[in-house]
């Protein structure tokens, strides 16, 4: 890890310029997991409108190592669901290739150093991934809702890899409206649950914006579980099991269903057109 008294904190990129802040708000975490330091660390300095900086990966092994020596499963469970959200806004995921975040230094940073601080951010999400059965299990035994429920899915189908997934689960947290691209025609669909609760409808415009006409009624998947040959799918399906996200649950078997497109009619599954812009930013 990066030493917290190395002046290369100084190099290193936020939000708003220098990460120098960042050592002395990890110090003060290491002392109290307080409300206020953590807001300011994880959402002005590490995290700002989507986007992570060279900061995020020094401070990462810090975190890591703070979830992992926590007693308290509720400040375990919020350092891992926040650091998910990190991981899954990587520019670059198994490439070989250093994330571009690094790119953005004038002048640049040595090889050497930014071999070594991403050698240990890619430590630290592996420590935080053997998390994730604790963390699964403690989340669906708490009180926890189900969009709460949902940070966590996303934070686990990111430390294994399942970036596109995790991209889907933190763009619609909420769970009230999915977006896919058609791939014949290529128009978007607005993916809505049925007001009834029971089953999903695709429109071909926004139903905020527009009345509900023109609707399809998405068929889910015959079996109920995961598509053949879609691990990313079945991971998730089992995870959202364990940690009773009842909400996914009742959605997942239309998401992995197939309807015909709003606008040209054309049949389609899903759940590849519903990750395929979170697959595409990777490439």
């Amino acid at each position: 890890m990066l030493d917290l008294s190395s002046p290369v904190w100084q190099q290193l990129q936020g939000p708003f310029g220098s990460a120098k802040a960042v050592p002395g708000l990890l110090k003060q975490l290491q002392a109290d997991y307080a409300a206020d330091v953590k807001d300011e660390l994880y959402w002005e300095q590490l995290y700002h409108q989507d986007t992570i900086y060279s900061s995020t990966y020094a401070a990462l092994p810090y975190l890591s190592e703070l979830a992992s020596q926590a007693d308290d499963p509720k400040v375990k469970l919020d350092i891992y669901a926040t650091c998910g959200t990190f991981v899954a806004n990587q520019t670059v995921v198994n490439s070989g290739q250093f994330p571009g975040e690094f790119d953005r230094h004038d002048p640049p940073l040595a090889e050497e150093l930014i071999q070594a601080i991403y050698t240990a951010y890619l430590g630290a999400v592996d420590t935080l991934g053997k998390l994730s059965e604790e963390i699964i299990l403690y989340a669906g035994a708490a009180e926890e809702d189900d969009s709460e429920k949902r940070y966590v899915l996303a934070a686990d189908a990111a430390y294994r890899g399942d970036q596109a997934v995790a991209g889907m689960l933190l763009t619609y947290s909420e769970g009230d409206e999915y977006i896919a691209g058609c791939p014949t025609c290529h128009e978007d669909m607005y993916i809505w649950p049925n007001e009834n609760g029971l089953g999903m409808t695709a429109y071909p415009d926004d139903p905020v914006f527009s009345s509900k006409e023109g609707g399809r009624v998405v068929e889910p998947s015959v079996s109920g579980t995961a598509r053949s040959g879609d691990d990313a799918l079945a991971r998730l399906w089992q995870a959202a099991v364990t940690i009773k996200d009842s909400q996914l649950l009742g959605q997942l078997p239309y998401l992995s269903g197939r309807v015909a497109c709003p606008s040209c009619r054309e049949p389609l599954e899903i759940w590849p057109e519903l990750v395929r812009m979170y697959e595409e930013q990777q490439d």
